[in-house]
């Protein structure tokens, strides 16, 4: 089973893009590289997608979506960090009553910094393939 973590790079020079959503790439890296310094062994495979080409038209998703949709039924759940490095206040999340209550419940660990709130409706380009085929976003 497979827990996809991702983010892209909205600028592809040195415009002020940089931190929407370079930043976002660099957020989903940490999290994994705090669960391996953490000693911790996930139950499931989680696995980084750094994405390109999303401003011209989210190709480099596309693509990663053709190749590994024939194995849909193995995605427990993607997630995409878009919209910067800035003060986070919770997730916007898509998925059935099952999962969400299973997310809302994963946000109650981060109530020492505030950030507990599930918002409806996640969107990103780059994994809203998954989510029109219902994998929980």
């Amino acid at each position: 089973q497979i827990v996809l973590v991702s983010g892209h790079l909205d600028s592809w020079d040195v415009g002020q893009g940089a931190m929407d959503d370079g930043g976002g790439a660099f957020i989903s890296w940490e999290a994994l590289s705090l669960i391996k310094d953490l000693g911790l062994r996930p139950k499931r495979t989680l696995r980084l997608v750094l994405w390109t080409a999303e401003e011209q038209g989210g190709i480099g998703a596309e693509q990663y979506y053709q190749l590994h949709k024939e194995n849909i039924s193995n995605f427990d759940i993607v997630m995409e960090s878009d919209e910067g490095t800035f003060k986070p206040s919770g997730l916007g999340f898509t998925g059935n009553a099952k999962a969400r209550d299973i997310v809302k419940e994963i946000m109650t660990l981060l109530l020492p910094i505030n950030v507990t709130d599930v918002y409806d409706n996640a969107d990103g380009t780059d994994i809203d393939y998954w989510m029109r085929d219902g994998v929980p976003g």
